[in-house]
């Protein structure tokens, strides 16, 4: 090379067909096929992470069952209905909250044993009452989303399960709920978020109630 001659850079890399990035890039990943991954999140000078890098974590089988468990027992033993509310079964036994509760428990695959169909349903619900729910949040601190657990206790009013008005059952289970989300136990399960099925299913576990299986 000559004095005055400028260096040249040669690429020995001739993959083809590959995208070529002009400038920083932060927080991506670009894997050719059959690549084994590993991810180690970096950002830009002033960027901050949106959310927890951790948040997209698979959940294990076994974490998921130990969620279920805890939000489904946070939701039952709130369940203060008083003797007025309560119906009766076929029996003309009066229902408890104890029986309601398992009704509910039973509508999400807990202590039962449903058919495939019905698996799928309930994982369906459990998605809606734990995991998403458009439009819907999750007040401070629960794993659950009141519209769902207040939509079901309404089909259980259309089954004369339980009797009232809204705004009272609805505070026999959230102490401090408004006519706003009261209004979840008169649309009962007829938005469109809730899986085809659903009603047949609930049907099923509210027959085996009235006839006192539990």
């Amino acid at each position: 090379m000559e004095k005055n001659d400028k260096p040249q850079v040669h690429n020995e890399n001739h993959m083809e067909n590959c995208n070529v990035f002009q400038g920083d890039v932060y927080g991506a990943c670009f894997p050719l096929p059959g690549a084994q991954v590993t991810i180690n999140q970096t950002y830009g000078k002033g960027q901050k992470p949106t959310q927890d890098v951790t948040a997209g974590r698979v959940e294990t089988p076994e974490e998921r069952e130990k969620r279920k468990v805890e939000v489904m027992k946070a939701i039952t033993e709130r369940f203060d209905f008083t003797d007025e509310q309560l119906g009766r079964d076929n029996n003309r036994k009066k229902l408890t909250n104890e029986r309601v509760a398992i009704l509910f428990r039973k509508c999400f695959g807990m202590g039962s044993y449903p058919t495939q169909e019905n698996k799928h349903i309930m994982e369906q619900m459990w998605v809606l009452l734990m995991d998403k729910r458009d439009k819907c949040a999750k007040q401070g601190g629960e794993g659950f989303y009141r519209q769902t657990v207040l939509n079901v206790i309404g089909y259980f009013v259309s089954e004369d399960i339980l009797t009232g008005l809204p705004l009272d059952l609805a505070r026999a289970i959230f102490k401090d709920a408004d006519r706003n989300i009261a209004k979840n136990i008169s649309r009962g399960i007829t938005s469109s978020a809730f899986p085809e099925g659903l009603t047949d299913m609930l049907d099923c576990y509210i027959d085996k109630l009235m006839e006192g299986e539990f």
